[in-house]
């Protein structure tokens, strides 16, 4: 992911490049709507380009940092994913904190397929955001 943020300027890096930044200009062709990385590409207005993978897996490609973001919940939970990858793009000044995108996936109701309430979503203490 960190090639993808400095990719260079040979054939590879400049396909690298156009691909990032597809991905940040259109975040609604990554994983469509309703989809987490969906939804915070646009929270952070094209800085970043996110992508979540099978078994909660989560990449993050920053090009004006320099930096590439990879994560893995060992469990699978995409609901682990999507908390850990907020408050990584939190914590590296991507995301607003206080933005209803980063807010969804960091506080919040837990519903079941019925749309019932079930639990709570909730940071534990000196979480970011």
């Amino acid at each position: 992911m960190a090639r993808f943020a400095n990719p260079g300027t040979d054939r590879r890096g400049q396909a690298m490049r156009r691909l990032v930044d597809a991905m940040r200009t259109h975040p609604e062709m990554v994983a469509g709507e309703g989809r987490s990385c969906t939804e915070l590409m646009r929270a952070m207005g094209g800085v970043a380009a996110i992508k979540t993978g099978a078994e909660a897996v989560f990449v993050a490609i920053l090009p004006d940092q320099g930096l590439g973001v990879a994560l893995k919940i060992t469990d699978g939970g995409t609901r682990a994913s999507e908390a850990a990858i907020t408050a990584l793009l939190i914590h590296l000044g991507v995301l607003d904190a206080g933005h209803p995108a980063a807010q969804a996936h960091l506080d919040g109701p837990i519903l079941n397929c019925r749309g019932m309430v079930t639990g709570n979503l909730r940071r534990a203490p000196g979480f970011p955001g």
